[in-house]
């Protein structure tokens, strides 16, 4: 009995392990994504994403990309994404990777509207 009690546990460690391995630090959150891209500097010259940032009401710059999200300008996209935390020592890049998980709403907007209309 003493045997079944102890691979138990052990299965149970194991499972456990794994589990919080795969997946239970990873965060998701919904982006507003504005029409069009604009340039702005970071570590580096680039161009930036429109995010519209609901608490302050205001569009900002969106340094980093969003792995999987096909851009299409002319849209106000409302995106959920998750957030993977990277390696330390990576160099002239945020603390998170995003990965698009849905797209939860694409809406038409023009590029000519500069700041673009609030979402």
């Amino acid at each position: 009995m003493r045997l079944l009690t102890k691979h138990f546990l052990l299965i149970t460690l194991i499972f456990l392990s794994l589990t919080v391995g795969c997946g239970w630090d990873e965060h998701v959150e919904t982006l507003i994504i504005g029409p069009y891209k604009v340039d702005c500097v970071g570590a580096f010259e680039q161009e930036c994403y429109l995010e519209f940032n609901e608490e302050r009401q205001r569009w900002e710059f969106f340094y980093e990309g969003i792995q999987g999200f096909d851009f299409e300008p002319g849209f106000i996209w409302t995106l959920k994404v998750s957030l993977h935390e990277r390696e330390e020592g990576i160099q002239d890049v945020g603390r998170y990777a995003y990965r698009l998980v849905e797209v939860l709403d694409k809406e038409a907007a023009s590029v000519d509207e500069r700041p673009p209309r609030k979402p």
